[in-house]
């Protein structure tokens, strides 16, 4: 069976950036790459080191998106999609992403 599950991971990446924007502006593009579909915030941005031309920054980061899965049930569903998106972000420095299901919102 194809369920569609929300899901929304979060970490917190090294990186090394000539600034605080430029460092935001690499979370979003490399996200953005490995999961075209899903949406990018950035969150808090501190100074890892006290570098001067290229600095290290330690970049927190939320995705959010929803994927097609195939499971027996609708309960195997959201593990399916958490194995998929882990497997999106494998290899990386996204690798550490914590997963969890979003429920949609139910409009009237």
């Amino acid at each position: 069976m194809r369920f569609r599950v929300r899901i929304r991971g979060r970490g917190r990446v090294q990186i090394p950036a000539y600034g605080v924007a430029d460092a935001e502006h690499l979370v979003e593009k490399e996200l953005r790459r490995l999961w075209p579909q899903a949406q990018v915030r950035v969150g808090n941005i501190s100074r890892a080191g006290d570098q001067r031309i290229v600095e290290e920054f330690a970049v927190g980061y939320l995705v959010e998106g929803a994927l097609e899965v195939s499971a027996p049930k609708a309960e195997e569903a959201p593990g399916a999609a958490f194995r998929q998106a882990r497997g999106m972000l494998a290899g990386g420095r996204y690798r550490r992403t914590e997963w969890e299901e979003v429920e949609e919102e139910v409009r009237s």
